[in-house]
């Protein structure tokens, strides 16, 4: 992982409470983003910019990854999840973190493998963009900004 500093963590977890999520998803999370949980449990990050392709607002920022049993609602993993099902009947992702505008960055499982997309929610249906082939390549792409 690049030099990626992570505050604001969320509470210390364990695996039983991953697996309640992945039991929640219905799948097996991937072993980078588990480790990720483990040891910061959703956060801030510095630097927060990431590039996405075919995405005319790009640059965006990461505001805040998810985590389990965050204190606010909005951070937390399994919230996010509930809502992505609800409002955009959307299975097989999983929504890890969110930019300034509302947007998301997920799991998404294709062919038994997860990679990560950006999810614009301003358009109706929603747009899917590719961001980077697993966890790992994702944490890789933050960079810092760039006047």
């Amino acid at each position: 992982m690049k030099m990626i500093k992570i505050d604001k963590l969320g509470p210390k977890i364990d695996k039983a409470e991953i697996t309640s999520l992945e039991n929640a998803l219905e799948s097996s999370l991937p072993d980078d983003y588990r480790q990720f949980l483990m040891k910061y449990n959703g956060g801030t990050c510095s630097p927060d910019i990431v590039d996405i392709e075919g995405f005319s607002e790009s640059p965006t920022d990461i505001q805040v990854f998810f985590g389990i049993r965050r204190s606010v609602a909005s951070s937390d993993l399994s919230w996010n999840l509930r809502l992505v099902r609800i409002r955009y009947s959307s299975h097989g992702i999983l929504p890890i973190a969110c930019d300034s505008g509302g947007n998301f960055f997920c799991l998404r499982k294709k062919n038994n493998v997860f990679d990560i997309s950006y999810v614009d929610i301003k358009h109706t249906p929603v747009k899917n963009y590719y961001v980077a082939r697993d966890f790992s390549a994702f944490l890789d792409k933050i960079r810092l900004w760039k006047d």
